[in-house]
């Protein structure tokens, strides 16, 4: 299967503040491609490794005191994302009767 092209607009930054396992709070400030949600913990890309791997820094939620996103076209993305949707999977012409 093919991966699905997806237009890049400019996306804005996200913020996570978080506690720290010494009780002390920290944050993340990236690019939102670069933090998700994902099986209870929000993941960051926290910088790269001297092989130039992604680091990648795994935050509990519970541990997570907010994420903040600036975003720009935001639903231009989305609305991408469901025309290629459509597009692939034919839901146009899906007869579900």
């Amino acid at each position: 299967m093919d991966e699905m092209d997806v237009p890049d607009p400019e996306l804005g930054m996200a913020t996570i503040v978080f506690e720290t396992p010494d009780g002390e709070t920290d944050q993340f400030t990236v690019e939102n491609e670069y933090i998700i949600y994902f099986q209870d913990h929000w993941q960051v890309k926290a910088g790269e490794d001297d092989d130039g791997n992604d680091v990648v820094r795994r935050i509990p939620k519970e541990k997570v005191f907010y994420v903040e996103r600036s975003v720009e076209e935001f639903q231009d993305r989305i609305d991408a994302l469901l025309d290629r949707a459509k597009d692939r999977f034919d839901l146009d012409n899906l007869n579900l009767g």
